[in-house]
């Protein structure tokens, strides 16, 4: 039974072993910014909560904090450089919506796509790994109705503003990355959706029992 239940523990640090020999030191990410290793970014956003969702690394890309949304303002997303915004909504349906203005850390959003792997980093040191399986663009019809219907610019289908929540955040476990496109002059002409599923890791030899034998 200890060896049991040491086992995830192992497994947690050779996973971060193997994550941070594949990070080397800082990364210019253009625009400016650069991107420290994952263990230095863990270093400044870490404080000590379990639960506490910190940052979010996206090798190359970003390395950014979390703030959360005040209770009663659900629209509010910050205003500060390159930080994100916990989507208190998504979290009611059980997925985890980041929110950006995309002249702000939403600048970046367009760097990430499919199969790029991210991380969430929690308040006492610990990584969960994501993989990109979708990116969503949409036109809103209305930019500055936050009710307005959008056209998706893959098909051309429109779809309601509720629709379009469920079909992106009603998805429990999944990590959404969203800012607006700007296009013609608007800066909320539409919006990025950035859809991630937390990454399984399969162990080798799975057959075998806990002693090594057959």
């Amino acid at each position: 039974m200890a060896l049991r239940s040491a086992r995830p523990y192992i497994v947690s640090i050779l996973l971060s072993a193997l994550i941070l020999a594949f990070f080397p030191s800082h990364v210019e990410a253009g625009n400016g910014v650069t991107i420290p290793p994952l263990h230095e970014f863990i270093r400044t956003v870490r404080n000590g909560e379990v639960d506490s969702l910190r940052g979010v690394y996206v090798p190359q890309v970003l390395a950014s904090p979390i703030v959360s949304q005040p209770e009663d303002d659900p629209s509010f997303v910050s205003g500060q450089e390159n930080t994100l915004t916990l989507f208190g909504q998504a979290a009611r349906v059980g997925s985890t919506g980041l929110l950006a203005h995309n002249y702000l850390a939403g600048r970046y959003f367009t760097k990430v796509g499919e199969q790029q792997v991210f991380y969430l980093v929690y308040g006492d040191g610990h990584t969960e790994a994501f993989v990109v399986t979708q990116i969503l663009r949409f036109r809103a019809l209305e930019p500055d109705n936050i009710w307005s219907r959008f056209i998706d610019l893959s098909h051309g289908e429109i779809i309601s503003a509720s629709d379009l929540f469920s079909e992106v955040y009603a998805q429990p476990g999944r990590v959404v990355l969203q800012t607006c496109i700007r296009a013609g002059g608007e800066s909320s002409w539409g919006r990025l959706f950035i859809l991630a599923e937390p990454m399984v890791v399969k162990s080798i030899a799975t057959d075998l029992p806990l002693d090594g034998k057959r």
